[in-house]
């Protein structure tokens, strides 16, 4: 129900169980989750990031996402501020990956960190994951723009995020065409 639009108090009324029940049925899920494989090389990684907001809209968390069209494979994410230091979690998540173009939009962190040989900047790269970003706020109420529905930690955050991209990426059914 969590990862397809219903937030944990949702769950927790309908299946008449407590709310922390959810979210530790959530977390243990999520740890419980094996690591993503990833393959030796890719051709295209588009990069992009989303704001959300935990525990109040004061305190942003952006969701950084690397995804291989080609595979239609979410590679990793990473929550942080929008700082090259969490773009530096991002890629670290992708450096046992020999990665032939990234396509990001044009801010500056991408800029920074990554070779401008193999960097391409601009909306047509980015169509896919801007698609998949949309799926992310369809699917997880916490992620949408206009919510009462937030995270209270960045753990559940994660939790959520992480279970989102198994489902994506173990799934039959392509969520981006």
């Amino acid at each position: 129900m969590c990862l397809n639009g219903s937030g944990i108090r949702d769950t927790a009324r309908v299946l008449r169980i407590s709310a922390t029940t959810v979210m530790k049925v959530i977390s243990q899920a999520a740890r419980q989750l094996a690591p993503e494989t990833l393959p030796e090389r890719i051709a295209d990684v588009e990069l992009d990031e989303m704001w959300s907001f935990v525990q109040k809209k004061k305190n942003q968390c952006w969701l950084w996402l690397a995804y291989s069209p080609k595979e239609r494979q979410m590679l990793a994410f990473s929550l942080g501020k929008r700082t090259d230091q969490s773009l530096r979690n991002l890629l670290s998540k992708v450096s046992g990956v020999q990665v032939t173009r990234f396509y990001t939009d044009n801010w500056e962190s991408y800029q920074n960190l990554i070779p401008e040989i193999r960097h391409w900047i601009g909306k047509t790269g980015t169509q896919r994951i801007e698609r998949q970003n949309l799926n992310f706020r369809t699917h997880l109420k916490r992620l949408q723009r206009r919510t009462i529905c937030f995270s209270k930690s960045k753990k559940m955050l994660e939790a959520v995020v992480k279970l989102y991209v198994h489902q994506i990426n173990s799934s039959s059914i392509s969520f981006v065409t």
